[in-house]
Formats: structure tokens, C-alpha cells, sequence
């Protein structure tokens, strides 16, 4: 049971109209949830099957991802495209591998993989017209056991579902879907710009904020791109302090929707230095914290699809013919949904689905 309300989780999060990178965010660890894994990947291809975007859970920094592009990516044993188009054209869409001792001691692996903790891997090839347009990669580390046709086949079913959301490529933006935030980080900062201290998180934040794509190929622009960000939003966030307006600002990209706010430092004496604390914060659409908050609950898979509706603010008429139900299975339903989530109405049940979202995201 506990598989089928995941599977039914992973589904409905690839429903959702969201672009594939926004959507990545939201479904690798519900994917992690069914095959154990310490993080995962996606990565997109063009039509040569070159690497033209990637979203991973654990990502090289951008001279790190350099130096891979230069060192590793287009060699003849190593380089991804080569991978990349002999995993497509295989029969079985899902593998795995256990890197051998002979490829740990290889510069490949030294560079890259063991940075990521990636000793073993499983792979998921996307299809949609007849070419492969993405993978999906799941790691596990040194400690970890191997992937294996177990985990094989728990992913297979899935990639119908995947290849819907992670091809999505534009969606119509929905005015009515505000958004909550599920991830802030701190750093601080000069007036000019210039990074003083901040947390790993806050500088994958700051990665997806600067750069539309994230690929080796472009890794070499990246520090100068993020660079060249980050002071132009210090200094927009000055201009609103000099003219007395709160020094925040609101970004929608690629990524997500991201809120940044900057706070002013001040010394021993209280006197403001030339430092500004800027948190960035990322925002997902209302739906998507729903959709979570259901997977995070013992709600069957009906119930599910209830809840949601009651969150919407639908009745129990309008339940049942969406769902295709006789109006009184569909007012049971909304009776089951009220007693396992312990409220009322409507409202309150949205109000639960959001909070158990950001519980679990804890």
C-alpha cells in the first residue's frame, strides 16, 4: 500500500504545470522515497545528445564542473554523449553500475563521481518521439549497497510519469497559484557584491538565480555570470534602501520563484557598515506544497485526489464528476479525508496540507 500512495505522488507531482526544472526540485526526493538513494540528477539533452541542462541534488561547483568539461567530457571511453546515446538505444530503458576498483582509481571518477559520493548509480533514459531526451540518475555512496534489478524495477514503471513532467518544456503561468517557501539560506555580503561568507545552500541558491541553464559546457561563464549578478542585485537592493523602500526583491526563473531580502549590518556601535546579510529564499507554487503535503499524510490514493479537490474549494458535486464518482462515494470520500486529517472544512484542509508539506521538509 505504502508503494502504490508513492507512486500516486510521484504521478500527480508530474501533473502539475511546472517547468521541468522547477518540477526536478519537487520530484527527486519523492523519487528517493521509492529507491533509496543519497541524491539524484536529471539531465537533458539536445538533439546530438549533448548535455544542454542539468538539475542534481548534489552538483559540482562551477570550476569543478570546468574542469570535468575539459578533463572528461567528450572522451572517447568517458564522455557523456557517447553514455548518454548507448543507454538510449539499449532495450531496457533502467540500469545500473558499480563503478569497479580499476574506474575509483581513474582520474574520471577522482574528479568527479567521488566529490558526489557516487559509487553506484541507477540509471532512467527518458523517451518522447522516438529519442531520448533525458536521464534520471540516482546515487548511492561508498557505504551503500549496489543498485540492482530490484531497484530496476521499481524505477521502470515510473518513467512514463517522469517523461510527461520532465518534458515539459512551457507552461501557462497561473496567477492564482501563490506561492509558499520551502528553503531560505543566509549570506553575507558587501555592498558591492562581494561574497564574505555564505553556506553551501546559499550558493546553489545564488547558482540558479544567476544562470537560466546549468551545464558543463557553460561552466566556465558561470562564476562571471554569478558574479556579475550578485552586484547588480546589491546594488538594486541599495538603491531601494537610499530611497527608503524595503530592500527585497522578487525573481521568477527557470528554477522557481525566489524571494531576496537584504539586511544592513551594523558595528560594535551600532553604526551601519558597508555588509549586507542577504537571504534568499525559494518559493514553490501552492500546488506543489499540496500535492506534498498529501504524499506526507496515510492518505490513500482516492483520498488524495479528494483532498486536493477540497483544498481547491470544490464541492461535494463538483468532486464527484471530476473524479467520476456518485455524489455520495464522493461525500464519503470527503468524510474520510476530514477524519484522517483530523478537521473540518475546506479551508482547514488546505491549511493541513501545507502545514505536513513543510513538516516533512524539515
Amino acid at each position: 500500500m505504502t508503494r502504490s500512495r508513492d507512486i500516486a505522488h510521484i504521478r500527480k507531482l508530474c501533473g502539475l504545470p511546472l517547468p521541468a526544472p522547477a518540477l526536478a526540485q519537487a520530484l527527486l526526493p519523492a523519487l528517493r522515497g521509492l529507491v533509496a538513494s543519497h541524491s539524484g540528477g536529471v539531465f537533458w539533452v539536445d538533439d546530438r545528445g549533448e548535455m544542454a541542462n542539468l538539475y542534481a541534488e548534489r552538483l559540482l561547483a562551477p570550476d569543478a564542473m570546468a574542469t570535468y568539461y575539459e578533463k572528461h567530457y567528450a572522451t572517447a571511453r568517458e564522455g557523456f554523449a557517447a553514455a548518454f546515446r548507448r543507454r538510449a538505444l539499449a532495450a531496457d530503458p533502467v540500469s545500473f553500475h558499480t563503478f569497479s576498483a580499476e574506474e575509483r582509481d581513474s582520474a574520471y571518477f577522482q574528479d568527479v563521481l567521488r566529490a558526489l559520493d557516487a559509487y553506484h548509480v541507477l540509471y532512467g533514459m527518458l523517451h518522447r518521439g522516438g529519442r531520448a531526451f533525458a536521464q534520471l540518475s540516482l546515487y548511492r555512496g561508498a557505504a551503500d549497497r549496489p543498485f540492482d534489478a530490484a531497484d530496476a524495477d521499481v524505477l521502470r514503471p515510473l518513467l512514463r510519469y517522469l517523461v510527461v513532467g520532465l518534458g515539459r518544456t512551457t507552461v501557462a503561468a497561473d496567477a492564482d497559484d501563490a506561492s509558499v517557501v520551502v528553503e531560505e539560506a543566509l549570506g553575507i555580503v558587501t555592498l558591492e557584491g562581494a561574497r564574505i561568507s555564505a553556506p553551501e545552500r546559499w550558493q546553489s541558491l545564488l547558482r540558479l538565480l544567476a544562470v537560466g541553464e546549468v551545464s558543463p559546457r557553460a561552466a566556465h561563464g558561470e562564476g562571471a555570470a554569478i558574479d556579475h549578478y550578485l552586484r547588480a542585485t546589491c546594488a538594486e537592493l541599495v538603491a531601494a534602501e537610499a530611497a527608503r523602500r524595503p530592500a527585497e526583491l522578487l525573481r521568477t526563473t527557470p528554477w522557481g520563484r525566489f524571494f531576496l531580502r537584504g539586511f544592513r549590518l551594523a558595528d560594535a556601535q551600532g553604526r551601519p557598515t558597508a555588509q549586507f546579510a542577504l537571504l534568499i529564499r525559494r518559493q514553490e507554487p501552492k500546488s506543489v506544497a499540496m500535492v506534498k503535503g498529501t504524499g506526507a499524510s496515510d492518505l490513500s490514493p482516492q483520498q488524495r485526489e479528494v483532498a486536493l479537490l477540497l483544498a481547491q474549494g470544490l464541492t461535494n458535486r463538483e468532486i464527484a464528476d471530476r473524479l467520476g464518482l456518485t455524489l455520495n462515494t464522493a461525500g464519503y470520500h470527503v468524510k474520510q479525508v476530514y477524519a484522517r486529517l483530523d478537521v473540518n472544512d475546506r479551508n482547514a484542509v488546505a491549511a493541513e496540507l501545507l502545514r505536513m508539506a513543510q513538516h516533512s521538509a524539515r
